[in-house]
């Protein structure tokens, strides 16, 4: 209001009603915002010629948003601007840029002019804290992010090449790098909630049986809540102790106050009685989010988390995985839930057999219906499914013996050249993102980024940023070699001999969305390796949001 801004109002069909003369439009460049945009420009000029419409397209006006404008007639009718946001503080070591179809858009539509924003908001992370020296990237959108980095470097002023930087390190994944992660379940407590309730933009909506009310409540998830602070990164397991532990101290203080003097209530009322106030409402609130989060679990919890773990250990039996699938089928679990273990197995097999996929996309076609041919094809384009072609050929009779032969020899040659992205088996095993099994791992107070997956997995980012973090200066060719064998190609930048490097303090940046467990992989990184990681997305994700933004609506 102090702005000059009467309301706000959610894009929908019907046009909100005219109230003064000027009308700001917030899009993104979508090809259906854009659409109700124009219906709402022609309507209310019809009716009311003096208004005036601005139309702020985030983050990044594109050159197709002004043509369809013209194909509407609105050349001239209203103005133009854009606006990027950069990257959005989540937390103090958290930023993302809330590009939500980022994912879709670039690793399924092929369409990474995206790529440019980020580099423009982690340009701008630059002016302000000089030019990172080292840089890590693996992916086609990472790639695409540092070379129009490159070039933004080479437009600026040398100010920021001059100053010492305080960033030292930059990495840059893509999604696709690892989809494990984000398809397995979460088990860290903010994950959980993640999953249970979704965390939108660092906010989460609790319903009312959590916050204690008829209706939901929002409420954000940050640091500045002590309580969350000390819990968000925990294993769900030792949540509730933890918690019901903080309660009975909080207790403990209020018995104190009733043996207290005059003076002393005094003091006690005045420092510390509203802190403990909200110190129990933020205790009461997180145990009943526990609470809903453990009644709402499915029946064969333990069931689903064994077959996970068991995929990427190898542990599991795969007739007992498509047992378990085809159950999951038969009983109409969620969508999202079939695909995930769906592509999970697939991903953890390199591949199904041509009749194991068959099979199994007949089920998930008879339960969720036949339009979901589309998502299944959808999902084999982006490798989170993929079935092996046969090896032998039904017209290979007719072939001559010397034709055979040739293509024998050929086979042999090709099986001796160095092969690239060998299937997620060998990705894990040269990462060795599977921990030892006979290494114990504390749940409680882990030291080992596998926590956040029982000891199971380690995500690809925390192992890579990890290797490279260990060894102070250039990444070493080990570390790139090792990179081979994960899809997309690796690009490193290193300084000159005797160029400043600054504190060692890295920015770590997802593209097509990072998860929580991840984040807490990476914070307990930071703290076993003494360095300062801040944690950089296009979006947060978890698997749901990975899957439902790829099926056929």
């Amino acid at each position: 209001m102090s702005h000059g801004v009467d309301k706000m109002y959610r894009l929908e069909r019907v046009p909100p009603p005219v109230q003064s003369s000027q009308r700001v439009y917030l899009i993104r460049p979508s090809l259906l915002q854009l659409k109700t945009l124009a219906d709402h420009v022609h309507s209310d000029h019809a009716a009311h010629p003096e208004l005036h419409v601005h139309v702020v397209v985030v983050p990044r006006l594109v050159s197709w948003v002004t043509g369809l404008l013209e194909e509407e007639g609105l050349y001239g009718a209203l103005t133009l601007h854009e606006f990027c946001p950069d990257f959005i503080p989540l937390d103090d070591d958290l930023l993302s840029l809330e590009m939500t179809s980022f994912f879709r858009d670039a690793f399924l539509e092929g369409d990474f002019s995206g790529c440019v924003d980020v580099a423009r908001a982690i340009n701008t992370l630059q002016g302000l804290f000089g030019q990172i020296p080292y840089v890590l990237a693996h992916g086609r959108a990472a790639k695409a992010v540092v070379n129009t980095l490159d070039l933004l470097n080479n437009q600026n002023s040398p100010k920021k090449t001059s100053q010492m930087p305080e960033i030292s390190h930059l990495f840059i994944f893509d999604r696709d790098a690892d989809y494990v992660t984000p398809l397995l379940t979460q088990l860290t407590y903010e994950g959980a909630l993640d999953d249970h309730f979704g965390i939108n933009a660092g906010v989460v909506e609790f319903p009312g049986e959590v916050v204690g009310q008829d209706t939901p409540r929002k409420v954000p998830l940050n640091s500045k809540d002590t309580i969350y602070d000390n819990i968000r990164n925990k294993h769900f397991a030792s949540v509730s102790s933890y918690l019901i532990t903080k309660a009975k101290e909080v207790n403990a203080k209020k018995e104190q106050a009733q043996n207290m003097t005059a003076s002393q209530m005094k003091d006690f009322v005045a420092n510390e009685l509203r802190t403990l106030q909200t110190c129990h409402a933020t205790l009461a609130l997180h145990l009943r989010a526990c609470e809903s989060i453990t009644k709402s679990v499915k029946q064969d919890f333990e069931t689903q988390l064994t077959t996970e773990h068991g995929l990427v250990t190898g542990a599991s039996n795969a007739g007992q995985v498509r047992k378990f699938l085809k159950n999951c089928l038969a009983r109409m679990q969620p969508l999202t839930d079939n695909l995930r273990l769906f592509c999970l197995y697939s991903l953890t097999q390199d591949g199904l057999s041509q009749k194991d996929y068959k099979e199994l996309a007949s089920q998930v076609l008879a339960a969720h219906g036949h339009k979901h041919l589309i998502t299944l094809n959808n999902l084999r384009q982006l490798n989170l499914l993929s079935a092996t072609e046969s090896s032998t050929s039904s017209t290979g009779v007719n072939r001559d013996s010397s034709s055979t032969n040739i293509q024998g020899r050929l086979a042999q040659v090709t099986s001796l050249l160095p092969k690239k992205g060998q299937g997620w088996r060998a990705a894990a095993k040269r990462l060795r993102l599977i921990p030892d099994p006979d290494k114990a791992i504390d749940l409680h107070n882990p030291s080992e980024p596998s926590y956040v997956f029982n000891g199971a997995y380690t995500p690809v980012m925390a192992k890579v940023v990890s290797e490279a973090l260990s060894v102070r200066g250039a990444f070493t060719q080990t570390l790139l070699d090792s990179l081979k064998v994960l899809p997309g190609t690796t690009t490193s930048q290193a300084p000159a001999p005797g160029s400043p490097v600054g504190p060692h303090v890295a920015l770590v940046v997802m593209m097509g969305g990072i998860t929580y467990t991840e984040v807490a992989a990476l914070r307990l990184l930071a703290v076993t390796s003494g360095t300062r990681i801040i944690v950089a997305s296009t979006s947060t994700i978890n698997g749901d949001q990975l899957i439902s933004g790829v099926v056929h609506k």
